[in-house]
């Protein structure tokens, strides 16, 4: 976690430079001391970060690099429990592919495994599901040392699954927007 936490300050100091350098090129510009176009490298990566940072931020997903711990609050709180078995056939189990970091406990225990391009944020596979989901049934395969975000998380009020909780109607319109293979959203705690 120290060295995770030690590139992430390391990139925090990089983003910091690109904008300064950046702003130092655009005054430049301005006083004529450089012709726009002498740098043409400089707008390109600019645009590349402008780019990839807006991307990230309308999917709610994290940067890369970032480094990722979730801090809970004292006590776990009671969920509404929701019979996934008589659900599942529906879902699919799409709140397997919601990203969330891990607590420091977590990752401590080894159990659950974590992305290595986000550090501490669950890992998913190629196919956009939480790597502990079964391809198959879509139970969680480490369901009894799962993430406490898990074992809290109910789908019921979750507006991103549902249009009706009541009548199995999924959200397709915000699943096909946002869940595409390979990609996921952050799982935010709403309550």
């Amino acid at each position: 976690m120290f060295t995770q936490a030690v590139f992430q300050k390391s990139f925090a100091r990089v983003s910091t430079i690109e904008a300064v350098v950046w702003e130092l090129v655009e005054a430049l510009l301005d006083k004529g001391v450089v012709v726009r176009g002498e740098l043409p490298g400089a707008s390109a990566a600019r645009d590349e970060v402008e780019t990839r940072g807006a991307a990230a931020r309308e999917r709610s997903t994290l940067p890369w690099p970032a480094v990722a711990i979730r801090v809970d609050p004292g006590e776990e709180r009671d969920s509404d429990p929701v019979d996934c078995a008589a659900r599942v056939h529906v879902c699919q189990g799409v709140c397997c592919r919601l990203k969330f970091a891990l607590s420091q406990d977590e990752v401590e225990r080894g159990v659950v495994k974590w992305d290595i391009g986000h550090p501490y944020v669950i890992r998913h596979d190629s196919n956009g599901y939480c790597s502990h989901n079964d391809r198959g049934s879509h139970g969680c395969t480490v369901y009894e040392d799962r993430p406490r975000l898990c074992r809290e998380y109910s789908c019921r009020d979750d507006k991103r699954i549902w249009t009706d909780f009541d009548a199995m109607e999924l959200n397709q319109t915000w699943i096909d927007e946002h869940l595409r293979e390979g990609d996921a959203i952050l799982l935010v705690d709403e309550g």
